[in-house]
């Protein structure tokens, strides 16, 4: 079970990175494919991956949004840089 829930962490982590921006619950809903991240983002947040902000004034719902800490930013693009190092070994 807990390899499930690793795995819906690194969606909704992937969902708002391409976000690029601060994104409510309903487009993390969205992009991560599941119906209700909000325990998950609140988990991510005790581990300082994502921070809460406070609702947009344009949102109907006054949902918070959530962000990729500039930690977290930072570890996935040294793990993505590392990843691309390993797969460009691989084929020389």
């Amino acid at each position: 079970m807990s390899n499930i829930i690793q795995e819906k962490k690194v969606k909704i982590i992937l969902a708002l990175d391409q976000a690029k921006s601060p994104a409510p619950i309903g487009y993390i809903s969205k992009k991560s494919g599941m119906e209700n991240p909000l325990e998950l983002l609140q988990q991510l947040e005790k581990d300082g991956i994502v921070s809460r902000l406070p609702s947009s004034s344009w949102s109907p719902t006054n949902a918070p949004q959530f962000e990729l800490t500039p930690k977290a930013k930072k570890l996935l693009q040294q793990l993505i840089a590392t990843r691309l190092e390993q797969l460009i070994e691989a084929r020389i």
